[in-house]
């Protein structure tokens, strides 16, 4: 879409051209001929075209939107050629909500409003109408006898938006532009993308620039696209704008532009629009961004050497003046982001790790655990954190610190531990909380006053969020911390009121301007203090005390006259009136001029009483009109200090966020991590380039939530006192060691029944390794995180019928992934590679993924059913020349007691004996006789192994001496296993399953360990097995 100014209306006998439609205008009213004039230049969007109280929707656009919105779809009659013309509106007090819907269904929403001018034919800011204003009944024609003139006030689209009342809780509006650069085939020069994102609200554009290998082949090509996607997951955009030119463009390998225009159609889940050329034209990108960032060249802003990255920034700075009617000055930020700033995460990933949206409807996603942040700013702030985990270790210990500074006072109180309650009340991090939580949403007011659409109750959010975000540096620095210290809080201090005068004066300008409780909209005035305008404290009084005005010339006119039943009235016919009843009529005075005769009275007027008359009416319209207007200088006055403005919500969300990741770390017992390149413990030193992870007593952080639920409600209060509750009782923790000193294997062979938590385990060292890179404490008793560039998962189970692709193959898609992206600082989660295929090939690519992944020698986590992958921890110790590039077999426990599984959730050494994949299907419900077949066939088909692996079935009960369990442990199973060959040839199948339950039975006792009163009814129990 590409707004263009309005045009002039074509001759009448010319066809007007929109879309797949054509009209003839001489056929329509001149009110049609104007809609038809302004939609044809917004032939995509819907024109909400303002008639009266409605706006009103025409021909297409109304059966689109009526059947969007579900309202009816009427008719405005027809047109002289006989045609329908369909119509649907919508309320004008109510327009917000359905514009909300129109737009969250991907619709852009074109606002036209009626323009009240003056005598003159002029307009001014002052009258030219809000959005959603109040306005006359429209009567189609002025008094002139000319057509109402309207004007399109606002475009709305997906990313654009910025009214609190369109944009959907938790969502943040952006859009990106993509451009990309095509060489010519005979050119040696790669295939280029720039991906660029505006947030209109925070004012900021972020770019970064991408490149294919110099081949230019079809893997080169997939290779810019797997980038592509990786930066478009971080930056999620609600909307897309590309160059229509694009489609245009061929490149050396035989591909053109409509291969990436389907490419982007087929991988963006959000509306694509095409604007026009220009908007991407790289030889004046420099100077629209120069203007924009008012800088006479673009060397300080990072991007002078990237074309790509000022046209695409250029065609966004374009967009969000095309769409806003207007400059935007609050966009002032220029970020410039590179691959190896963050730890990257592609978008599968992050669904499987479930870390923005769960995979099925009723779970639960991790920010939804972790984002109690209590100012709006500070929630979308912790969203772009978790989509960007830093890398430089630098910055993340200057956040690791400053949680440090904020627990200090806590962990100094927490000695006494019966102080618990009275420490949550007045601990540092409860206080901060409790005053952010009292500040409105301030970063999308700053940005309503840039567009100087914000509203009289913003502004005083804004005064009392100023005012109460003075009261975060007092509490630091009671805490002890001064803005004139090293660190994070001591920066980010400097930005807070205390420090920024210039925030001090805008809320001084606002107590001043507006009132306490102002009304919600400019339409009908109210807003502005007393005091605050001379002149307009004259028209108010005057409009305001007229019955004070009328009360003394009535008396005055009674003394004078002998009229003791004299009165004032008022009506719209004859305005201001003296009325006499029919006695004492004759006696009025000669200066009352008779207006109107009634049954038993007589109406007057007279000159003065005219006058006033004159000046009470005209005081009420003036007043309203001196209002606007000085509200609008006010919204001039507050724009020029938008850049203070946005630098204190910055601050305020930095604190929100950090004083929420400190929150968590009281209630869950979190802890600080280590960043391995800045530890001093010469055992946590980096191998060679290679980096690795020691994480002790590491939780789930969702898991460990879902189990002590302590947020039911899902308030403040909740989350704020609930205290240094102690969370770990009920989740088994585990350690994770891979590439240390002490464990330098790079690869975990994980084996181990299903239920067992094997899942859990590589997510929780995922999401673990995730929370350090944000600079949060973690659910662990330690941990040690070395540099990881990227986090790649493959777990789960899903299909892409609409693609064509199955189960196995979105499997494979994702581990060919895997396997060409991650490097030897990658953690990788591989769960049950190859399952969806024959036994025997599924086992062959596990076993090549296996070597692979040791080979590229990236920290893994590998889960697997296939149990002979458990030989390779030995065979790859014995041929490999490094000694920690290397596997370890790791299983999770699990114990059976009378014949149940009991699952300990304890990652042990070495591998599984039993995956116990019947007694997990007994768990869920599967019929016994099914079970029973199961358990014939494995009799009847299945050889016994007689490799020694570990098993946990008396994990509950350990003996003392090893040894001896051990020894009798080989014993019993050989002679279960000779039970079985036995029974096999007996070909009694009711024997077989007493001697199979009877085998187990056998297998998971250790007389050693055993009371007398244990086996006493050990004895009784395989008594009643043997007589069934």
């Amino acid at each position: 879409m590409t707004v263009k100014p309005s045009a002039q209306n074509p001759h009448l006998a010319e066809p007007l051209v929109i879309g797949d439609a054509v009209y003839h205008l001489a056929d329509h009213t001149p009110m049609m001929v104007q809609y038809l004039t302004m939609k044809a230049n917004y032939p995509q969007a819907l024109l909400l075209y303002r008639m009266g109280d409605f706006y009103e929707l025409f021909f297409d656009d109304a059966k689109r939107a009526a059947q969007i919105l579900d309202i009816t779809l009427t008719r405005r009659g027809t047109d002289k050629a006989g045609k329908t013309i369909a119509m649907a509106g919508v309320p004008f007090h109510a327009a917000d909500s359905y514009m909300a819907r129109l737009i969250a269904a991907g619709q852009t929403v074109v606002v036209c409003e009626q323009i009240d001018e003056s005598a003159t034919g002029t307009s001014s800011p002052s009258n030219t109408p809000t959005m959603g204003e109040k306005q006359k009944k429209d009567k189609s024609k002025s008094a002139a006898g000319t057509i109402m003139r309207r004007e399109v006030v606002k475009t709305l689209t997906a990313g654009t938006i910025t009214d609190d009342a369109l944009i959907a809780p938790n969502h943040t509006p952006t859009v990106v532009a993509i451009d990309i650069e095509i060489p010519k085939s005979n050119s040696k020069q790669p295939v280029q993308a720039a991906i660029s994102q505006m947030d209109l609200a925070a004012g900021t554009l972020t770019t970064q620039t991408l490149s294919a290998s110099s081949n230019n082949s079809h893997d080169d090509i997939e290779g810019l696209q797997t980038q592509m996607l990786t930066v478009l997951a971080r930056f999620a955009p609600s909307e897309c704008i590309i160059s229509e030119a694009l489609g245009n463009s061929f490149d050396s390998s035989g591909s053109n532009g409509e291969d990436w225009l389907l490419w982007l159609r087929q991988n963006l889940d959000c509306p694509i629009i095409e604007v026009a050329a220009n908007d991407f034209h790289r030889e004046h990108a420099s100077a629209t961004l120069c203007q924009q960032f008012d800088v006479q060249r673009l060397d300080g802003l990072g991007i002078s050497d990237a074309p790509l990255a000022q046209s695409s920034c250029a065609a966004l700075i374009h967009y969000a003046r095309q769409t806003q009617q207007r400059h935007v000055p609050q966009v002032n930020q220029l970020i410039v982001e590179y691959n190896d700033d963050y730890l990257i995460i592609d978008a599968n990933s992050q669904q499987n790790l479930e870390l923005f949206t769960p995979v099925s409807s009723n779970g639960t996603s991790l920010i939804s655990v972790l984002n109690h942040c209590q100012t709006p700013m500070g929630r979308r702030l912790l969203v772009q954190q978790m989509k960007r985990p830093l890398r430089q270790h630098a910055r993340i210990n200057l956040r690791l610190d400053a949680i440090t500074s904020l627990l200090q006072p806590d962990n100094q109180s927490d000695e006494n531990k019966q102080a618990n309650e009275k420490l949550e009340k007045h601990s540092l991090v409860s206080s901060l909380r409790e005053t952010l939580n009292a500040i409105g949403d301030i970063e999308r007011i700053s940005s309503r006053i840039g567009l100087m659409s914000a509203k009289p109750r913003d502004l005083r959010k804004l005064a009392d969020g100023i005012a109460s975000s003075a009261q975060l540096n007092t509490l630091l620095i009671n805490a002890g911390i001064s803005h004139e210290q090293a660190g994070l809080l001591p920066i980010l201090m400097q930005q807070l009121p205390a420090q920024l005068p210039a925030v001090q004066s805008v809320a001084e300008l606002i107590e001043r301007a507006i009132i306490a409780e102002p009304p919600a909209h400019i339409r009908d005035g109210g807003m502005l203090a007393a005091g605050y305008d001379a002149e307009f404290d004259r028209l108010t009084h005057l409009h305001n005390n007229i019955q004070v005005t009328l009360d003394e010339m009535v008396e005055r006119a009674r003394q004078e006259s002998q009229l003791p039943s004299l009165k004032v009235g008022f009506n719209k016919v004859s305005g201001f009136y003296f009325e006499l009843p029919k006695m004492q009529a004759k006696n009025a005075p000669a200066h009352f001029i008779r207006r109107q005769t009634l049954k038993s009275s007589e109406r007057f007027i007279t000159d003065e009483l005219k006058e006033v008359e004159t000046e009470y009416l005209s005081a009420q319209t003036l007043a309203l009109t001196r209002e606007k207007q000085l509200y609008h200088e006010l919204l001039t006055i507050l724009s020029s200090h938008l850049a203070e403005l946005q630098q204190l919500s910055a601050a305020i969300a930095q604190i929100d966020v950090l004083s929420n990741w400190a929150q968590l770390a009281i209630i869950y017992n979190w802890q600080r991590p280590v960043m391995n390149n800045d530890s001093k413990n010469d055992s946590y030193a980096k191998i060679d380039s290679q980096t690795s992870i020691d994480i002790k007593a590491g939780r789930h952080v969702v898991v460990e939530a879902a189990l002590n639920p302590i947020n039911g409600g899902n308030t403040v209060n909740n989350f704020n006192n609930s205290g240094t509750t102690k969370h770990s009782s009920h989740f088994v923790a585990n350690d994770c060691a891979l590439g240390s000193y002490e464990n330098p294997e790079r690869l975990l062979m994980i084996t181990g029944p299903n239920m067992g938590g094997k899942s859990t385990y590589m997510r929780q060292t995922a999401l673990i390794v995730l929370l350090a890179h944000c600079g949060s404490f973690v659910p662990a008793a330690s941990a040690h995180i070395g540099d990881i560039d990227r986090i790649f998962t493959r777990i789960g189970s899903a299909d892409d019928l609409a693609g064509g692709k199955s189960t196995f193959m979105v499997e494979m898609i994702e581990t060919a992934n895997i396997l060409n992206q991650a490097t030897n600082k990658s953690l990788v989660l591989m769960d049950e590679v190859g399952r969806g295929t024959a036994t025997t090939d599924g086992l062959a690519i596990a076993h090549a993924c296996v070597n692979r992944l040791v080979e590229i020698g990236c920290l893994t986590l590998f889960a697997t059913h296939y149990f002979e992958l458990t030989k390779l921890a030995q065979n790859n110790t014995e041929n490999n020349e490094s000694n920690h590039a290397n596997i370890r077999n790791v299983h999770v426990a699990a114990s059976e007691v009378d014949g149940q599984l009991l699952l300990l959730h304890q990652i042990k050494d070495g591998a599984a004996s039993s995956s116990f994949g019947l007694h997990v299907a007994k768990m869920a419900g599967i019929p016994t006789q099914v079970l029973n077949d199961a358990k014939r066939y494995l009799i009847d088909n299945l050889k016994h192994e007689n490799a020694k692996t570990i098993d946990d079935k008396n994990e509950l009960a350990k003996s003392l001496n090893d040894k001896q369990q051990q020894n009798h442990e080989s014993k019993v199973e050989n002679v279960s296993v000779n039970n079985t060959h036995q029974t096999q040839k007996s070909g009694n199948i009711p024997q077989q399953n007493h001697l199979f339950s009877l085998q187990d039975e056998l297998s998971a006792i250790n007389p050693d360990n055993l009371t007398p009163k244990q086996a006493h009814d050990l004895l009784y129990h395989l008594k009643e097995i043997i007589s069934h």
